[in-house]
């Protein structure tokens, strides 16, 4: 069994809010995590019970080979290699639905969370532009929610506009001030 590797906590969270209860498409569970290991292989488990219709939930991640080390007060979702569990696409949406949240904020540690949340998805997209390219390759698009995204704005996954909206988040993460 190929488990897909959470190179971080906070990485996998976001993963499983992103994956609904198969039975009521609810994502309020609370989640047990475990090590485990899977036919040799180092995991971590994640266990709950959906909130809203009892169902069982559970998911399995190896282990990344190095963790991936982050600073205190910020949102770092991996390593130097691209994700393997969400695709470019996902990654820009939690960037809009983040950067939207934290633009409306009016707490500023709420504001400097969401807007964290959306850096750390551009550095992420990033990630999937090969060296030397200047756009994310279509075929790195692998689920179909990613996918979708990217048929509604392809020139959103470009490098230069990449690298743009993730200064601008940086940006206005530095003006929200200290978190």
């Amino acid at each position: 069994m190929v488990l897909p590797a959470a190179r971080t906590r906070d990485e996998a969270h976001l993963y499983l809010d992103l994956h609904p209860c198969d039975r009521c498409l609810s994502v309020s569970t609370s989640w047990d995590s475990t090590l485990t290991s899977v036919d040799g292989i180092p995991a971590r488990r994640y266990a709950g019970i959906c909130d809203d219709c009892g169902t069982g939930r559970e998911y399995l991640f190896a282990l990344p080979e190095h963790a991936a080390g982050t600073r205190p007060g910020t949102v770092h979702f991996g390593g130097s290699q691209p994700s393997e569990l969400l695709d470019p696409g996902e990654w820009l949406l939690v960037a809009d639905l983040t950067a939207e949240a934290g633009a409306a904020a009016a707490d500023p540690a709420e504001a400097a969370e969401s807007t964290g949340i959306a850096l750390a998805a551009m550095v992420e997209i990033l990630k999937f532009v090969p060296a030397g390219a200047d756009a994310v390759p279509a075929d790195l698009f692998r689920t179909e929610r990613g996918r979708t995204v990217y048929r509604q704005e392809p020139g959103r996954f470009r490098r230069r506009r990449l690298e743009i909206v993730r200064d601008a988040y940086r940006d206005a993460l530095d003006r929200i001030g200290p978190r």
